[in-house]
């Protein structure tokens, strides 16, 4: 399983470019606009739609998500990287999912600790809903839902410093949690769905070693936390084909955009 795990991760392949990563005298805006797009990168999402069928029921597969991150990529280019391979982010992992009586569910993925070139990551998620529709017999399910997610990504890098090499390291952790109400509807093997809400980050990027001091051009600080709001969308579809089940979903939020697809098995 591990196995699988660790070849999923490589959908994070912009990161396998780590020795063209910088991040150098970063404005208070370059920290919120990247703060910003790895905490939506990193916010749940299996791709699936916010219902239950049955008294108890199991999913299980895999997820996968991208987005475009141009901010990243500006920033990394106005640090003397290279900003191309960074206007892409990728996400994804192994996840579950199961209901229980009352119309209660619960859902969880993890992309467990990877390590491409120099870069680490990781990204863990959680949710619980109730569908107060199938509850009361409603001919909609109408869902709410309380989701959460903490992801983290890390590296070394290198920066001249008085025309002489130093080095810092750099990570990023990011924590999301979003309250939201959804709307879906089975048609014989389509469920399309809906969801609007809130969502709540914070993010904290830091850095060490002898360049730190070089990576915020505004503080003196090696440590700068980011807190933001805002409202979300998502909608999708599900498609369910015995014990197949695909996915496909747009989210919104913080000011990006992001897609995300499923592969599972439900009994």
């Amino acid at each position: 399983m591990k196995k699988h795990f660790i070849a999923l991760s490589l959908l994070l392949s912009s990161f396998a470019h780590a020795s063209d990563i910088k991040l150098e005298q970063l404005s208070r805006k370059d920290v919120k606009d990247v703060s910003k797009e790895f905490a939506t990168n990193f916010t749940h999402s299996i791709a699936t739609a916010p219902s239950t069928d049955g008294l108890w029921g199991v999913e299980f597969g895999v997820t996968a998500s991208t987005m475009s991150s141009p901010k990243l990529g500006k920033v990394v280019d106005n640090s003397g990287g290279d900003g191309k391979d960074f206007e892409t982010l990728y996400s994804g992992g192994g996840f579950l999912r199961f209901h229980v009586p009352f119309e209660l569910f619960f859902e969880t993925s993890v992309l467990p600790k990877s390590k491409i070139a120099d870069v680490k990551f990781n990204n863990t998620t959680f949710a619980v809903g109730w569908n107060a529709g199938r509850f009361f017999n409603l001919p909609l399910d109408l869902t709410a839902g309380y989701d959460v997610a903490n992801g983290e990504i890390s590296f070394s890098q290198t920066l001249t410093v008085m025309g002489v090499p130093a080095n810092s390291d750099i990570s990023l952790e990011s924590a999301t949690q979003k309250a939201w109400l959804g709307v879906s509807k089975k048609f014989l093997v389509f469920t399309p769905y809906a969801k609007v809400g809130v969502i709540n980050m914070k993010s904290t990027l830091k850095a060490t070693g002898t360049a730190a001091s070089e990576v915020f051009n505004y503080t003196t600080s090696q440590k700068e936390t980011v807190k933001e709001n805002s409202t979300f969308w998502a909608a999708g579809v599900q498609v369910d084909l015995a014990i197949l089940s695909l996915g496909v979903e747009a989210m919104s939020a913080l000011d990006n955009t992001r897609y995300a697809a499923k592969l599972g098995f439900s009994f």
